[in-house]
């Protein structure tokens, strides 16, 4: 952090051209320094802006890694105004989970807009559900409470968002996160947000790379999803479609913006983690847990699933 001082200070400070006394000589330099201070204390203090940390200096790393193409970097890191973003670290770095922002999807209004999904893709759903042995009504769950059916997807840059996430622990981006956050969040401790920044770069690090390795399959540049780095209906990160995404519509390809790919994306991971039919009730919040850990999150999703299938019954 640096404070700059921008005082501009013309001191006209006379001494006698007689021969000064010991007496006279420390009471003048005495009044001279007490003027100086009062002038220099009492001038407008302005704190200089911090400088955006350029996606460049992240760049110089992921050249030096053995499973990533130097090209690759260059094509899709070095680009000029590709920069960290302090809003998208503080959003990710100080969460707040509320009851009521759940409730929410347990209203009317949503759990009608879930059944009125099941039964228009009732076809294709069921064949899916045999398949992977995974309820339909756990996919409608998640594609209401992840994306809205795919309406509520995110606005980030997900290149933007890793980037800024990388480099979530370095200064001067982490002094300006602390900043932001101090506002909303007064008694913020320094060393708790740096150790979770530590641990939050290290995450992102590792995403940024499976984004790089998505390139052939999808536009990361044009990618957008959550401040959270997630995309598409399933609001799946980066290795979560490098390891469990697969083509639900049989044209070849994969895309999580379409019903078919994501719910079968969605199938293939609850199932890949643990999912098998019936369950106790311990096992099922297991495996929603892993999609994601939130006690409020895993305990929405299995509500939704059991109105869900209430409504056909």
């Amino acid at each position: 952090m640096s404070v700059l001082f921008p005082v501009s200070l013309t001191l006209n400070v006379d001494f006698p051209m007689k021969k000064l006394s010991c007496r006279q000589f420390p009471l003048r330099l005495g009044t001279f320094l007490i003027v100086l201070s009062f002038l220099f204390l009492s001038a407008p203090v302005t704190v200089q802006a911090y400088k955006s940390v350029p996606a460049s200096v992240l760049a110089d790393r992921l050249a030096r890694e053995k499973d990533v193409d130097p090209q690759v970097v260059e094509r899709f890191l070095r680009v000029p105004g590709l920069t960290a973003d302090p809003a998208i670290v503080a959003k990710n770095l100080k969460q707040v989970e509320r009851q009521a922002s759940y409730d929410y999807f347990l209203r009317p209004k949503p759990l009608t807009l879930a059944r009125e999904f099941l039964k228009s893709n009732l076809s294709w759903l069921e064949k899916m559900e045999e398949r992977f042995a995974v309820p339909k009504e756990l996919v409608a769950a998640i594609f209401l409470v992840e994306s809205h059916y795919g309406t509520n997807g995110g606005k980030y840059p997900l290149l933007r968002v890793f980037v800024s996430l990388s480099l979530c622990d370095r200064e001067p981006l982490l002094r300006q996160t602390y900043s932001l956050l101090k506002k909303q969040y007064p008694d913020m401790d320094y060393q708790w947000l740096a150790g979770r920044a530590a641990r939050k770069s290290s995450w992102a690090y590792g995403q940024l790379k499976a984004l790089l390795k998505m390139r052939d399959k999808v536009d990361i540049v044009h990618l957008k999803g959550s401040w959270a780095g997630a995309f598409g209906i399933p609001q799946f990160i980066p290795t979560s479609f490098l390891a469990y995404a697969v083509d639900g519509n049989g044209d070849g390809r994969i895309d999580l913006y379409l019903y078919q790919d994501a719910a079968a994306s969605v199938m293939n991971y609850l199932r890949r983690h643990g999912w098998r039919g019936k369950m106790t009730p311990k096992k099922e919040e297991k495996v929603i847990w892993s999609y994601n850990h939130s006690k409020l999150y895993v305990s929405t999703i299995l509500k939704i699933r059991d109105r869900l299938r209430e409504g056909n019954h």
